[in-house]
């Protein structure tokens, strides 16, 4: 099979597995609270990835002075970024919010322009003023509907819509580091620093949540068992892993696209499984967002997208 075919599939399994992370995140957090949810999330994919890590690391080992970077990174991309993720699709649908999420190219062209001084093209800023507006459509889409949640999933959007732009601004950071280092320190490092960082968010969220009882609930409950599971082995070893393979194969400004198709993935199991509606206003900023995504990517860019959910 042909190198880049190879890589389009390897980027599709990836797009799928961190699309349909949105609605398995919404429908999991109703048996497991956020923190507690990442808490096991990161203390499975840490128990796959530490003997791995270790025979890593007896063929390529870490300088001391890097280990500060390497955690502040870490943090910017894990307890950060998927801390608000996950607040936020606790208060939002898995629709809007994976919608939303699916932006952070659009935000890193945005910050590139504003702090690394990139030049766009007129329609590229056409494309992004568009998508803009439909974010915006996105965000306040349940005040339009009058909907009785709707403060609360404002709230939602806003955490998700914040975290595309932490997003962008660690990938601006990291993009030196991400190059000298590879990809498999990053995610090991990452998933040990997350699951040290996200013990005491749990604890907080829920004193509680390491006593036996509270344990046996969470290994006894097959829905809660099931998200875990998923983010932990697919949606954050398997997905970024497959995310890497195309990455390495093609162009970083065509992997761009493939971010786009993540609501593609999330509208059938949000429709289908979690009974999430289509509405008016939905639509509207959906095709605003398609419009402007078009419009910006018309001319290829070289950008570095990285691993999300």
């Amino acid at each position: 099979m042909p190198k880049r075919r190879s890589a389009y599939i390897a980027l599709l399994i990836a797009t799928a597995i961190w699309g349909f992370a949105g609605p398995v995140i919404k429908f999991t957090l109703g048996f497991v609270p956020p923190f507690t949810f990442l808490f096991y999330r990161f203390l499975l994919s840490s128990l796959v990835i530490v003997l791995p890590f270790i025979w890593h690391l007896r063929k390529n080992s870490i300088r001391i002075k890097d280990l500060p970077k390497l955690t502040f990174l870490a943090i910017l991309a894990t307890t950060i970024n998927l801390g608000l993720i996950f607040l936020g699709f606790d208060k939002t649908s898995a629709l809007d919010g994976t919608l939303i999420n699916s932006l952070t190219p659009i935000f890193i062209v945005i910050g590139g322009v504003m702090f690394l001084k990139e030049k766009v093209t007129k329609i590229e800023r056409i494309g992004l003023a568009i998508a803009i507006t439909g974010t915006t459509v996105t965000i306040l889409q349940p005040f339009l509907e009058e909907a009785a949640f709707a403060r609360q999933n404002l709230i939602g959007n806003l955490l998700i819509l914040t975290a595309g732009i932490e997003w962008a601004a660690y990938t601006l950071i990291a993009k030196e580091d991400l190059r000298k280092h590879p990809p498999f320190l990053h995610t090991a490092w990452s998933s040990f620093v997350a699951l040290a960082t996200f013990l005491p968010l749990a604890l907080w969220e829920n004193p509680n949540f390491l006593a036996p009882a509270e344990v046996r609930l969470v290994l006894t409950n097959s829905g809660a068992l099931l998200g875990i599971g998923f983010m932990a082995i697919f949606s954050y070893l398997i997905a970024y892993y497959t995310h890497y393979v195309g990455l390495r194969t093609i162009e970083a400004s065509e992997t761009a696209l493939f971010v786009y198709l993540q609501p593609l993935f999330a509208a059938p199991l949000a429709i289908f499984w979690l009974g999430e509606p289509i509405t008016f206003p939905f639509l509207v900023g959906a095709i605003l967002i398609a419009l402007g995504v078009f419009l910006t990517e018309y001319k290829p860019r070289r950008r570095e997208i990285g691993f999300r959910v």
